[in-house]
């Protein structure tokens, strides 16, 4: 089963992405912030990430950077309400980048064509 980490500050975004994920069969784990999922990520073995870019404290941009050097293995898929051009431009190299305003649909196709 591949697991999956949802990374963003707000909390029913988070518990959406969770419910759809499960129902896929996934498993799921989730974190508020960068510093969570940082602490998640040195105690699991994570397949994806979902990553928000804008959060409160340390953005998703740097916990990208954290996770292309200490989590190799680890794909992103960058989530936000930045349109994908923007998210291109603010974190490159992920494995893909969602607008969440395309609808749950477009998310499951992304996670499963990258997993």
């Amino acid at each position: 089963m591949k697991t999956i980490l949802v990374v963003d500050d707000e909390e029913k975004i988070r518990s959406v992405y969770t419910k759809m994920l499960k129902r896929e069969g996934f498993k799921v784990m989730d974190a508020e912030n960068a510093e969570q999922a940082n602490a998640i990520l040195l105690k699991n073995e994570v397949d994806l990430i979902l990553l928000d870019i804008n959060m409160a404290g340390v953005d998703g941009t740097v916990l990208y950077d954290i996770a292309q050097v200490f989590h190799k293995k680890t794909r992103v898929i960058v989530a936000s309400v930045y349109p994908v051009e923007d998210q291109k431009t603010l974190i490159k190299g992920a494995a893909d980048y969602y607008d969440k305003s395309d609808g749950l649909p477009t998310l499951i196709q992304k996670v499963k064509a990258v997993l």
